[in-house]
């Protein structure tokens, strides 16, 4: 296959997902009067309302390769000549269905019939009878074109009669600048945040949501009649799945806070402690009493959320390997460095240098999540319970040191 080709494909699948997307999108739009949508059928995308039918064409350009929207654009005439093909055959009723244009390109600054065909409301200069004239000036100048393809584009918006015509342009509304396939995820994503779902699990529920709508655009891809999903039945999926997210949210509780003077004192003889010594954190240091105050907020949490049952031993197993993982990327290069000291009159004091970058570098950057649950106290205190056990260690020596303790 051509490079050529491959960038069709590619531009061709991100159109066919885009549509999903969209579809997703406007079912989702709280105040829109639609009952259902459907990709792939008369268009591709239709929603189905009270009010009328809509056929929405999408465009979606590569934003390298971007040309602006003109009264002659291809993604204008091809669009017309879709519609006025199916008004032809009977498919659609011009004057009681809305068409929609959507198009990621922008609208170039001579492009009046973009501008007559505005959406209507405050500042528009939407104006039906101007853009009726003008597309059958431009019909019947492509029509008398040597060119075939504009020809063929022309040609079914001119065979229709004046009524229906008439009856198509003015229920033609053309939107350019439309959101880009990543910035569109970005906005089912805001609206998805209005459904209960809480900051820390939107991105995991929206997936879900996404992946339900996904095997639901199938399913019905699948059936001669590609009936709509109803948008009540989204929403039946979106509270369902609202409660199973809510149940996966972990509680804080205000009365594990900051260690009391009893409980500093045997934090202070603990195993993970003696790892910060180790690496030259002793006594009153901050890096100590941080460490401590993690330790203590981290184990009386996940100890009440085992109680309540809100926390399985696997949940916990899944978080710490997740954490080991990032712990060992980062203790690699403490390892690897100190096997060059065996002779150096200062290898200790290095290696505990090396122990403290260990500690910083681990403590930092980890996104690991405990039941959908991110809190950078959490994750440094259950670093340090499991330098505690101890499972892992700071010191480049760590294993051989603490041999046998626990």
């Amino acid at each position: 296959m051509s490079e050529a080709s491959n960038f069709s494909a590619a531009d061709s699948f991100i159109g066919y997902v885009y549509q999903c997307e969209y579809a997703l999108y406007r079912a989702l739009d709280p105040d829109d009067h639609a009952q259902g949508v459907m990709i792939e059928t008369l268009d591709d995308v239709t929603a189905e309302g009270l009010d009328a039918l809509e056929l929405i064409q999408l465009k979606h350009h590569d934003q390298k390769k971007l040309k602006s929207l003109t009264d002659k654009s291809e993604d204008v005439w091809k669009t017309v000549r879709a519609w006025s093909m199916a008004i032809q055959k009977g498919a659609v009723d011009a004057a009681n269905a809305k068409f929609f244009l959507l198009t990621t390109a922008p609208s170039s600054t001579s492009s009046m019939l973009a501008e007559h065909l505005l959406a209507p409301g405050e500042g528009s200069k939407r104006n039906v009878t101007e853009a009726y004239n003008l597309m059958v000036a431009i019909a019947e100048e492509m029509a008398a074109s040597n060119v075939e393809d504009n020809r063929k584009r022309a040609g079914p918006f001119l065979a229709l009669d004046e009524v229906h015509r008439k009856a198509l342009v003015s229920n033609i509304t053309i939107v350019s600048n439309m959101p880009v396939i990543e910035e569109l995820r970005k906005k089912i994503l805001k609206r998805l945040s209005f459904s209960g779902a809480t900051a820390e699990n939107l991105e995991e529920f929206t997936e879900a949501i996404a992946g339900w709508w996904y095997t639901a655009l199938i399913q019905r891809l699948r059936t001669p009649g590609r009936e709509m999903i109803s948008k009540e039945a989204l929403q039946e999926k979106i509270s369902s799945l609202v409660v199973q997210y809510a149940a996966m949210t972990l509680p804080m509780f205000e009365d594990i806070g900051k260690p009391g003077d009893d409980d500093v004192n045997v934090l202070r003889r603990r195993l993970f402690v003696k790892q910060l010594a180790a690496i030259g954190h002793t006594g009153g240091m901050v890096a100590v009493s941080s460490a401590m105050t993690d330790y203590y907020k981290a184990d009386g949490h996940i100890k009440r959320w085992v109680q309540n049952l809100q926390v399985e031993p696997k949940d916990l197993a899944t978080f710490e390997e997740e954490l080991t993982g990032h712990w060992a990327t980062n203790f690699a290069t403490a390892e690897a460095e100190a096997q060059f000291l065996t002779d150096d009159p200062d290898s200790e004091k290095k290696h505990q240098g090396l122990g403290r970058t260990a500690l910083k570098e681990t403590l930092q950057g980890s996104q690991a999540k405990l039941k959908g649950l991110s809190l950078d106290y959490l994750r440094r205190g259950v670093f340090h319970m499991m330098a505690n056990k101890p499972s892992i260690g700071w010191h480049p020596q760590w294993s051989s040191i603490f041999k046998g303790e626990n």
